[in-house]
């Protein structure tokens, strides 16, 4: 299956997910999500694959939603449920990478932004160059952080934390989102693939079969409260859009 938005690398058990819409700092647009929840779908059906890497490459992992794409951000002439449909599609673009069985590592050079973000905490560990960042702008530019999103941060990091993340929406760089549970890794700025790598291949090392059923588990104990806890927040986002 070819995507004109990403590309998909096989190297045996491993495959390679790269974001490549470099001349909008890889910024989510309709159809990269559509592209995202598509790969992540054709994933999921081949066996062969046990471990699943997702990068944007070394400019940067992504700039989140794309605030130039009139079908999210300007729904004037579009009917309401025409806008929910594309901006709730981030949703479910998350939730297909949550559902992959093998494991997932997030490879991030440069930053990685609000909806960017939120791909990023969908995947089961997280890399980071050391010089990148991670930044959640949705409520400094006045809407909420959606796409499930705000269930994932509280488990990452807290509720207290969750908050001020969000609210002040400032720039947390890699060590502080090491200490704070954000990230798993730092890796050398440009590297953050390669350690990415060295996880993947210590995790395709075990039995399939355990790993699949440990990450089953810890996600459904992880996530039960998931859709309870933000059902209604694409519903808010497009208030707060009008």
């Amino acid at each position: 299956m070819d995507f004109s938005t990403l590309t998909i690398e096989r190297d045996g058990g491993l495959a390679v997910v790269t974001l490549n819409r470099p001349e909008a700092r890889n910024a989510l647009n309709v159809e990269l999500i559509a592209d995202l929840t598509a790969a992540a779908r054709v994933l999921r059906e081949d066996r062969a694959i046990g471990a699943v890497i997702l990068t944007g490459g070394s400019a940067g992992f992504s700039a989140g939603a794309d605030r130039k794409d009139a079908r999210i951000f300007a729904p004037t002439d579009r009917s309401l449920l025409d806008h929910w449909k594309d901006t709730e599609a981030g949703s479910e673009a998350a939730r297909a990478w949550e559902a992959l069985p093998g494991v997932t590592i997030a490879a991030i050079e440069g930053f990685a932004i609000g909806g960017g973000f939120t791909l990023a905490m969908a995947c089961d560990f997280r890399v980071m160059a050391a010089d990148a960042f991670i930044r959640i702008p949705e409520v400094p530019l006045g809407f909420n952080y959606g796409w499930n999103s705000i269930p994932r941060l509280i488990n990452l990091v807290g509720p207290a934390r969750t908050k001020r993340i969000v609210i002040m929406g400032e720039r947390i760089a890699a060590p502080t989102a090491l200490d704070w549970g954000l990230a798993d890794e730092i890796a050398e700025t440009g590297h953050s693939l390669d350690t990415a790598r060295r996880i993947a291949t210590h995790c395709l090392q075990q039995p399939w079969m355990a790993v699949q059923f440990t990450k089953r588990a810890v996600n459904a104990a992880a996530n039960q409260a998931q859709e309870a806890a933000s059902h209604a927040d694409m519903a808010q986002i497009l208030l707060c859009l009008q």
